[in-house]
């Protein structure tokens, strides 16, 4: 009788359990909202399969500029941890010279957590300490560029929120300069990768997330910090971006990589450890790299079509694809295809690369490239006695039948 009670006891805790766990961690309740190429993989058995396999609550894989391959519960709003710090130099970027002197404030000496132990009273530039905010993740350095900035880190919060609100940052708000978790401070996966893509465009923040370390003298004392972020110097390609960590926020990565034309921003929110964060943005770069690559889609010279000259009876302009096209395709969105629009004749004189139509290149909906198609050689106008033979054998044909002009061969 008394094994029953505890046995009914047992299991009546460990569904209330199960209840609480699930209230506080919704992603267990819910299905992960999951795209790739922008359609929801619940729909798309396909997709679905192929998918990349990363495991994260958040993230997005986007090119650089700006199309997202793969994304998952991207505007759910999550704290932020240290990527607050490509934010804040941002903003510190366009409010203040690189070679400005900063001068360490007893406030900025004592933010805690990530730090480089900067001393009051010692004087850094602000690009130095740009690359250890950025290098080394170091919070004293981040409160001491936003008072340098602002005067005060409320002052500074406010340009962040600006900033967030200029490019559309629906699910983003900053409530200090270092990311340390505090109730407002938030993102999302989505609005990470925008603001990556915005700060990877200025050479000078792309610069400083390549470097694979920082040294900081402060206090007297000289330190080498290699790059929180490991993916640069290992990752065939990897050109940034920040970490971070914070309780709430578990273990983030925003990386960065490029290969030839093709860039990405791979954003991963909320891994348990910190190595994985690198694994899972790995296993996602591979992803990207493996779907999305450039692809020749067009050929000089080739041959699109023959184009009649109204003024001969019998002679046609060979049509050609005027330049190379090389250009990123996503393999996932399905069969590239070519499209010819040329002009049904054209009259004589024709002069070589004279536009005769386009080549067009789509994949589904979305057009991939246009390429000129031009005349591959001169056409002069018939002379006098060849204009007269001409326009009387038109006329015999006319009248007895037979092709008065040369008919157009479509080849493309």
């Amino acid at each position: 009788m008394f094994l029953d009670r505890f046995a009914r006891r047992l299991g009546h805790a460990l569904i209330l359990t199960v209840i609480a766990f699930g209230f506080l961690n919704p992603s267990v309740c819910a299905l992960a909202i999951e795209h790739v190429g922008g359609v929801d993989v619940d729909v798309n058995p396909a997709l679905a399969a192929a998918a990349p396999k990363v495991a994260m609550p958040a993230g997005v894989l986007r090119t650089q500029d700006g199309r997202t391959l793969w994304d998952r519960e991207a505007d759910a709003e999550r704290a932020m941890a240290s990527t607050t710090k490509i934010m804040t130099a941002l903003v510190v970027l366009a409010e203040a010279d690189p070679g400005e002197t900063v001068t360490i404030s007893p406030a900025a000496a004592a933010v805690g957590e990530s730090g480089v132990d900067l001393v009051a009273g010692d004087a850094f530039t602000v690009q130095q300490l740009l690359e250890t905010m950025l290098v080394h993740s170091a919070n004293d350095a981040a409160y001491a560029l936003a008072e340098h900035v602002s005067g005060g880190e409320d002052a500074f919060v406010g340009l962040m929120n600006a900033k967030a609100a200029e490019l559309g940052l629906t699910h983003t708000a900053f409530t200090n300069a270092h990311g340390l978790d505090e109730a407002g401070h938030h993102t999302s996966a989505g609005d990470l990768a925008t603001l990556t893509s915005v700060a990877m465009a200025d050479p000078r923040f792309a610069a400083i997330v390549g470097m694979p370390f920082v040294t900081v003298t402060t206090g007297g004392r000289t330190t080498r910090y290699e790059n929180s972020n490991t993916l640069v110097g290992t990752y065939e390609g990897a050109t940034g971006v920040k970490t971070g960590w914070t309780n709430d926020a578990g273990y983030c990565l925003v990386a960065s990589a490029r290969r030839g034309a093709v860039s990405f921003v791979a954003v991963v929110l909320g891994t348990a450890s910190e190595d994985d964060r690198f694994v899972q943005a790995r296993d996602l770069l591979d992803w990207g790299f493996a779907h999305y690559a450039e692809v020749p889609v067009a050929s000089a010279e080739t041959t699109a079509a023959l184009v009649p000259v109204t003024d001969y009876l019998d002679r046609t302009v060979p049509a050609v694809v005027a330049a190379d096209a090389l250009v990123p395709v996503f393999d996932l969105d399905g069969d590239v295809v070519s499209r010819v629009d040329i002009v049904p004749e054209v009259d004589a004189p024709v002069a070589a690369g004279r536009r005769l139509g386009t080549l067009s290149v789509v994949q589904g909906t979305r057009l991939l490239a246009q390429v000129p198609v031009v005349a591959a050689a001169d056409v002069p106008a018939p002379d006098g006695w060849e204009a007269a033979g001409i326009w009387f054998t038109r006329l015999w044909r006319s009248l007895f039948g037979g092709e008065r002009q040369a008919a157009a061969v479509a080849i493309m």
